[in-house]
């Protein structure tokens, strides 16, 4: 069944009006959805409804809602702080991130990322970073859409995260201690973070911090993984070992 992402429906009502164009557009020129047609919409904060085109036009489409269900939120809040890669590839970073249940994402800038965001340019990758995040939701049927921060440097994440989670990070320098063994051990975590470095890795200063700041260095196997692959493979575990 096709998904709709409305951020301001009231789901408590009999009837929702989808009037978002890129949504509408999506309805009635991609799928070309007619009246009585079934679709699903979703808030994005957990709620999600079923329900059938009752009327349509330029301006608006209307769902009869038929039945609606609160999805509870799952344990532990997984939080990805991901140094940014070049290009693109954060994109598919928030995409895959997304789809493996990750709740918080911050894009982080280390001492190593060569990449630079000015307001402007900043304000359009987070646009479409969110954008990013909702289509990953309608595609997973996720109920939630996970919170995409601005851009936070190194030492400012890292207080952010050590005052509410459990921080780890996947480290070249920590030989014995790896990642699932280190998440096994954790006893009914409220929240998890990844810190996540850049390519070339985070400098010793770095290192030396999160140590101080109670972070747990883990290893991710012998080879060394681009930026992308670490931060997808990290979440992976989780979604597995916290059966998310």
């Amino acid at each position: 069944m096709h998904r709709f992402y409305c951020p301001q429906a009231d789901l408590s009502g009999k009837t929702v009006s989808i009037t978002d164009q890129s949504e509408l557009h999506h309805l009635r020129t991609v799928l070309r959805l007619k009246k009585n047609d079934a679709i699903q919409i979703f808030d994005g904060k957990g709620q999600e409804a079923s329900g059938t085109l009752c009327s349509l036009s330029p301006q608006k489409a209307e769902v009869r809602i038929q039945s609606v269900r609160a999805m509870s939120h799952l344990k532990p809040l997984l939080i990805l702080a991901c140094a940014l890669p070049k290009k693109s590839k954060f994109e598919l970073i928030i995409e895959k991130a997304t789809e493996l249940g990750v709740d918080e994402i911050i894009p982080l800038k280390t001492e190593r990322t060569e990449i630079r965001l000015d307001g402007t340019r900043m304000a359009n990758k987070t646009a479409r970073f969110n954008t990013v995040a909702v289509n990953a939701s309608k595609q997973s049927k996720r109920s939630t859409i996970p919170i995409i921060y601005p851009v936070l440097n190194f030492e400012s994440a890292l207080e952010k995260l050590t005052k509410r989670s459990t921080v780890i990070i996947p480290s070249l320098e920590e030989k014995e201690t790896g990642l699932v063994s280190a998440l096994r051990q954790l006893k009914s975590p409220d929240a998890v973070s990844f810190l996540i470095g850049p390519e070339g890795d985070f400098t010793p200063g770095e290192y030396a911090l999160a140590s101080d700041s109670g972070c747990i260095p883990v290893t991710l196997g012998k080879t060394v993984l681009k930026v992308e692959t670490a931060a997808l493979c990290a979440l992976s575990c989780a979604h597995l070992i916290f059966q998310r």
